[in-house]
Order: C-alpha cells, then structure tokens, then sequence
C-alpha cells in the first residue's frame, strides 16, 4: 500500500482518499477481503482520520467496501454471479450508448478513438495489461460523453467500476489483448459509419465476450 496511496492535485481531502482508495480497488492493488484500518491509511496518506472516515462510507454506499462485525472496513468480494449480473446489464445499456453515440459522433470524436486504439495496440506490444485496460475504459468513457445521456453515463460508469478489477484478470489470458483490440476497432468502423444499429450489436457482444472470457477464467482457479 505504501507505494499506490499517493495523494496529488488540490481535491478536497475527502474526495482525494476516496479516488485513491477506489482506484487501488478497481485496479486490484487492494484485494477482496483486505481490512482497511483507518488510523494506518490516515498514516500512510498523512492525513488525519476524518476525511478516511468519510471516503469509507462512500465507497460502502457504492458497494466496494463492507463493515463487517469483527474485521471492521474491509474489500467487498464480488462473486462471479454479481459480476454476470452486472455485465449482462452492462451489455444492453453500452449497447444503447453506442447507438446513441453513432448518431452523433463527430470528426474530432472520431480522432480521439483512434488515437486510443492506437495506444492500445503500443500496450500489446509492451504486454502493458494495466495500461490497456485503462484504455479500454477510456474507449467506453469517450463513447459515454458523445452520447450526451447524462444518467447513462452516470449508471455506466458505476457498473464498470464494479467489473474492472475482474477485466484486468480477463485480459491477462494468453490472447485477449489482441482479440479485444480486434473487438474496438469493429465498433470504432461502425461508429464512423454512423451505424447504429451495428454499433449497438458490437458494443453487447464485445461486453458478452468479456464476462465469458472471465467465466472460462474464474472457473479454471
């Protein structure tokens, strides 16, 4: 934890340690089951206990820490079939953002796609998989803005958070980072287009190729 609890920029404290915290969740740094001591993150973070108060209860409202009877704050374990449920949400409401988003996706937008698909391809060649899948969530990130459905995004955003730290193992299968490439460049071709009703297909059944890939994973261990 010493090395990932850095806290920068000129966020109100509170809102620093839950991004921080949050972020080491989602990327696994902090893995499920883990207690989360008040007094030693303030320690680590040099803030008082106070603002790591605070960003717990956020972050248990949001699902991604539990209080339990003799551990206290600890890191939620998702289950595999929370985790299928979120997706197959997931699945259908990314599919309508990419239908929306084809409709009106402009020019730059379209540069900033492929600028990132572009980035992508660098982290195969590194086998950079942290790096890609911050990228891949970038790709979704820029679909969710151009499609301008404010309570979509917000809904979006929240289930990806949730699935990210199972996507990172996803990826690490020998393969997947080129498939995945493959599966962004064809919403990326329908986006350009301006089909929607293609873009919508690609976007569920990339997301459905991701809880599958992380099914035949998990159920390997």
């Amino acid at each position: 934890m010493e090395n990932i609890l850095k806290i920068e920029g000129y966020e109100l404290l509170n809102q620093k340690v839950y991004r921080v915290l949050k972020e080491s969740i989602i990327k696994g740094f902090l893995e499920p089951g883990t207690k989360l001591l008040e007094n030693k993150i303030a320690n680590q973070m040099g803030v008082s206990r106070t603002p790591v108060r605070e960003a717990l209860r956020e972050l248990a409202v949001e699902g991604f820490v539990d209080m339990t009877p003799n551990q206290g704050m600890v890191v939620t374990t998702v289950s595999l079939e929370d985790l299928k449920e979120v997706l197959q949400i997931r699945g259908v409401l990314e599919g309508l953002a990419t239908y929306l988003a084809a409709k009106m996706i402009t020019r730059e937008d379209i540069i900033k796609l492929e600028r990132i698909i572009n980035k992508m391809n660098i982290c195969i060649i590194k086998d950079d998989t942290i790096a890609f899948s911050d990228l891949n969530a970038d790709f979704h990130d820029q679909i969710l803005k151009i499609c301008g459905n404010k309570r979509l995004i917000w809904i979006c955003s929240n289930l990806s958070d949730r699935a990210h730290r199972f996507r990172i193992r996803s990826l690490s299968i020998p393969g997947r980072l080129k498939y995945a490439l493959k599966e962004h460049q064809e919403i990326l071709e329908a986006l350009k287009k301006k089909d929607s009703e293609q873009a919508d297909k690609l976007s569920q059944k990339h997301i459905n190729s991701v809880l599958k890939n992380i099914l035949a994973h998990e159920s390997k261990k």
